[in-house]
């Protein structure tokens, strides 16, 4: 859900994409919960094929958002060079929402570049928000993970374009 949410609040200058750090759901269509959650806020849910994260994903990618610690953990062991722009998507939004102000003037790629630069430096400042995983639960679990995503995306957003 986090990859259609951000490129739903996005325009085309910020290119993002998600994988999983396990291969065991390779190839599956989204969940059904998860798409009708996505259309029901007028996210893009169709297309959507799980896939395995892999080392040219991480290297292709300025900023890495994560779902728990665990996955933090993941990516240090497996990736370490990308532990320092690997953040936890709810964590991240804070910082996003407080940075904004204090980032350049500029487009998508020199804001991006900045943020995680300074989420990077005030990384201790925050604490660590995990996601929940809604995998086999009820409907409206998936809704409050949306409401989460949302909540966390929404100023990282704002802060990539420059909007308010």
């Amino acid at each position: 859900m986090s990859e259609r949410i951000l490129d739903g609040l996005t325009g085309d200058d910020v290119f993002n994409h998600g994988a999983g750090t396990s291969s065991w759901h390779e190839g599956e269509d989204m969940q059904p919960f998860s798409a009708r959650e996505l259309e029901d806020r007028g996210y893009e849910a169709g297309g959507h094929g799980a896939r395995h994260l892999t080392r040219a994903h991480v290297a292709a990618s300025d900023l890495i958002l994560v779902a728990t610690t665990g996955h933090l953990g993941f990516i240090a062991e497996h990736y370490p060079e990308a532990a320092g722009k690997t953040f936890l998507v709810r964590t991240f939004g804070r910082v996003a929402e407080d940075a904004a102000d204090e980032l350049p003037d500029g487009d998508v790629n020199t804001r991006g570049k900045a943020l995680v630069a300074l989420a990077e430096l005030h990384r201790a400042d925050y604490d660590e928000t995990d996601l929940s995983d809604p995998w086999g639960m009820s409907r409206a679990v998936y809704a409050t993970i949306a409401d989460q995503l949302e909540a966390a995306l929404k100023p990282v957003a704002i802060a990539l374009e420059g909007g308010s």
